[in-house]
């Protein structure tokens, strides 16, 4: 088969577990024979390019042709829209993939692109499959988290609760020019793409009318997927129809961690605790600090990995925290052929998010490669990391409680290879599988 895969973003410069998991399955149905592409939308900031108004851009990374593109600011001044109707980098997608031939078109994430990335396809009469990677089509920061770090389970006040966490200044202007009730009027009417300029009236309409127009295009794909329960359980509770989001639980590559295998931990040593993923402030990186600070330096150690100049501030607050601590170590950023050597350097695994983690990669790979994990109990994590089975959970940002299962784990070898013992992680062959029978029914019945 042809696939497209679209994505927001992609390797070697974007690395978290969304582009991880792209790539597993472009590598594992290109093995298979299945010629599978990449269109992906590139930051402009991050592009040499001076001067330039659009970029697009094609290249091969490990052998899968990627298809970059991106539009400059300049055209996408309402940022509150263009980050889902942004008719330039709409008609370049669509231009691009008129001239193609692909069998199905697979969205994994399409902010930037936008509704243009489900649209196209429809309108062009291919079979669309939308993962949903996260909650972008119901959130516009896509994590489900208010500005003061409170969760939120989806647009408060009819839309209008998303003004103050997205931009307080926006929300005093706003009710500062009496624009609500004008803004109320309009949010049975999706904004207009072309409305870029980034009037207070217009970036407010593109807020409030934003989660009722995403709904509205997914609902026309002809398969949504949802990698947990809790996710599915999220958009239904938000009005999105129910019966339409299957189950697909995210599956590993079997050679992920290479000839790596976890190590015996010594008698005299300390607990070797692990964190890998993004340094923000919702991953809760702190609350881990903060909990190993609270233990005899001697009992345990901590390696975070993750990259120190993605959100500096943050680094640099992790840092203080950390102060002369002497077991506790900044690795930064590793390779993806790195993290069999990574994950064997720990005895155990700390998740700590503070947001309705979907499916944690970190957590998965953990478990495939044999450790235990340590992590929140919230969102979709709890359907992975079962406690005392294969982890233990500890409520959200509750540092005493992380503490006090870690000082238990130090003191524990049993428990601590019982646990890492029962990984159950699927494989990403059974997710390539389910894909492919699903792309074969929805070609049969486009043709």
């Amino acid at each position: 088969m042809r696939i497209l895969f679209v994505v927001h973003q992609y390797l070697p410069r974007h690395v978290t577990g969304t582009e991880q998991y792209v790539r597993s399955l472009a590598l594992t149905l290109r093995g298979g024979g299945h010629d599978v592409h990449i269109i992906a939308w590139e930051p402009f900031t991050e592009l040499e390019v001076p001067d330039a108004f659009w970029f697009a851009r094609d290249e091969s990374v490990e052998g899968v042709p990627v298809h970059r593109l991106s539009v400059h600011a300049r055209f996408a001044a309402n940022r509150e829209l263009a980050e889902y109707e942004n008719p330039l980098a709409a008609e370049m997608f669509a231009g691009w993939l008129r001239s193609r031939q692909f069998d199905v078109v697979h969205v994994f994430h399409a902010r930037h692109l936008g509704t243009a990335a489900l649209t196209v396809p429809l309108d062009l009469g291919l079979p669309l499959v939308v993962h949903l990677m996260d909650f972008w089509f119901l959130c516009p920061n896509f994590l489900l988290l208010r500005r003061d770090g409170a969760l939120c389970d989806g647009p408060p006040d009819g839309g209008f609760g998303c003004l103050p966490c997205i931009d307080p200044a926006l929300a005093d202007e706003v009710e500062r020019l009496h624009l609500r009730p004008h803004v109320a009027a309009l949010t049975a009417v999706p904004p207009p793409p072309g409305g870029q300029t980034p009037t207070p009236a217009r970036r407010a309409h593109a807020l409030v009318a934003r989660r009722e127009r995403l709904f509205s295009v997914l609902a026309r794909a002809h398969a949504v997927l949802s990698p947990s329960r809790f996710l599915r359980e999220r958009f239904e509770a938000q009005g999105f129809p129910r019966g339409i989001i299957g189950l697909l639980p995210y599956g590993l590559a079997a050679d992920r961690f290479g000839d790596a295998r976890c190590e015996p931990r010594g008698e005299a040593r300390p607990l070797r605790i692990g964190y890998v993923g993004s340094l923000t402030r919702h991953k809760g990186v702190h609350v881990v600090i903060a909990a190993v600070r609270s233990l005899p330096p001697d009992a345990v150690q901590l390696q975070v990995w993750g990259s120190l100049e993605s959100v500096p501030a943050y680094a640099s607050e992790l840092q203080q925290l950390a102060g002369e601590a002497p077991n506790i170590a900044f690795r930064g950023r590793f390779r993806p052929d790195e993290l069999g050597r990574v994950l064997a350097g720990f005895d155990v695994q700390v998740v700590p998010s503070l947001w309705y983690e979907n499916t944690p990669f970190a957590a998965l790979e953990a478990l495939q490669f044999g450790l235990p994990v340590v992590a929140s109990a919230l969102g979709g994590i709890a359907e992975v990391v079962r406690h005392e089975q294969n982890g233990l959970t500890f409520p959200p940002g509750d540092v005493l409680a992380l503490a006090a299962i870690l000082r238990r784990l130090a003191g524990a070898d049993e428990l601590r290879l019982r646990l890492g013992s029962r990984g159950g992680v699927p494989a990403i062959a059974d997710n390539v599988a389910a894909l492919l029978e699903l792309y074969g029914r929805l070609a049969a019945e486009a043709r």
